[in-house]
């Protein structure tokens, strides 16, 4: 699959938005560094919008990393100002059922100083990266900043110039609410694992990021691999077995990518400094304590909750009656309202209603979305029926609301 390059990464900022990745044409609304750098790759083998996993932004790379000068995947908006960013992060090793088992493979959360060359290779300068990140997995157990520590891990890493800073933490999970928070010239991290509080990780002074800067999801992998490759070639080539010849510095160690990284929801919202902090050191926390971050960027900033909606993915087939094609994974019911998709890009199926009678609650059709009432088919519509796609009915629709319960723009 590939992501379609917007003209202009800027015309895609918005001041606050929310995603639970539950449409699977949404793919086109997400930047890719590699096409709007221009690198012509792909490092990611899947990535995908609720097609490997309902509900979730999948990403599974070849062997690539994100250090110094090494730059690896980012499925990335822009954003303007001071911002909260968070986003739910799982990650598995390829099988689905373990942590990642290679050194340094991860996924996370990033923000990150935008690029104006767009010709890869041919543009590129060494030096110029410039990013925060968190991210879970697995990092190494013979780091200098957590020696001997089990993972899975944290990894955090601020970057200045390519110039990597990283430190290593253990816990005790695959999954975790990952929170940014943007208070130029102020990047705060911090982190909340299932059923518990968050928790500030780190503060980092950093003025040299810019007022427009990505922020989005990245993943990594195989750092034993991806380190034997001058940054470069890594940058321009996607690394897996079907490099031939191989210039890697040790051609006979195997490419070992392991890591599945899922992305519940990823949510924006824009935010100022607190009066009380203007002009303080909040990397100091003789100046802003944990407690007084917390109060404005733990709890009282809540994650956003999943639709109530039943949801038509399109994932599977175009058949209403198969539940690989729901977001639940099971059929609306008589109460249910259904929300259905766009089915405007290849990876989405449309609604062929099944023949005989359904009964739903009500109806959302979204633009690009398509549903087909066939002969013999009777949808029965006990609520609104909204609509801005496209309906085409050759069966029978009762909608029991009658016209007042239309809400036709498509």
């Amino acid at each position: 699959m590939t992501l379609m390059l917007m003209a202009n990464p800027l015309d895609n900022i918005k001041a606050q938005w929310t995603t639970h990745f539950d449409d699977i044409c949404s793919i086109d609304q997400w930047l890719d560094v590699q096409e709007s750098e221009g690198w012509n790759i792909q490092a990611l083998e899947v990535h995908d919008v609720s097609v490997t996993h309902p509900g979730y932004f999948t990403m599974m790379p070849y062997t690539v990393t994100w250090y110094a000068d090494w730059r690896g995947p980012l499925i990335y908006r822009m954003a303007q100002g001071d911002f909260v960013l968070t986003g739910n992060i799982t990650v598995t090793n390829r099988n689905g059922n373990d942590i990642p088992g290679s050194a340094y493979s991860l996924g996370g959360l990033m923000v990150r100083n935008r690029k104006t060359f767009t010709n890869g290779p041919a543009g590129w300068t060494p030096g110029q990266e410039d990013y925060v990140f968190l991210s879970i997995g697995q990092g190494a157990n013979n780091h200098p900043s957590c020696p001997g520590c089990p993972s899975p891990h944290f990894e955090v890493k601020s970057t200045i110039n390519s110039n990597s800073a990283l430190n290593l933490s253990s816990i005790d999970t695959n999954t975790a609410d990952v929170r940014l928070v943007r208070l130029h010239p102020f990047v705060l991290v911090l982190y909340r694992f299932p059923g518990g509080d968050w928790v500030v990780h780190r503060r980092y002074y950093r003025d040299d990021l810019q007022d427009t800067v990505q922020v989005g999801m990245v993943t990594y992998t195989d750092w034993d691999k991806a380190s034997t490759y001058v940054n470069t070639f890594h940058n321009s080539h996607e690394l897996n077995d079907d490099l031939n010849p191989d210039p890697s510095n040790n051609p006979g160690l195997p490419f070992a990518p392991d890591i599945v990284s899922r992305y519940d929801f990823l949510d924006l919202q824009e935010t100022i400094m607190p009066v009380e902090w203007e002009g303080l050191d909040l990397t100091n926390v003789g100046q802003v304590s944990d407690a007084a971050i917390l109060d404005y960027y733990g709890e009282e900033i809540p994650t956003p909750l999943q639709t109530s909606d039943q949801v038509w993915l399109g994932r599977n087939s175009d058949n209403w009656d198969d539940v690989d094609n729901w977001l639940s994974g099971s059929l609306p019911d008589a109460t249910d309202t259904v929300r259905v998709n766009s089915c405007a890009c290849p990876e989405a199926s449309c609604v062929m209603m099944s023949a005989g009678v359904t009964t739903i609650g009500g109806m959302r059709v979204m633009e690009g979305g398509e549903v087909v009432v066939p002969v013999g088919a009777t949808l029965n519509i006990n609520g609104l029926l909204d609509n801005e796609g496209l309906i085409i009915v050759y069966g029978v629709v009762n909608i029991t609301a009658g016209t007042a319960g239309v809400m036709n723009r498509g």
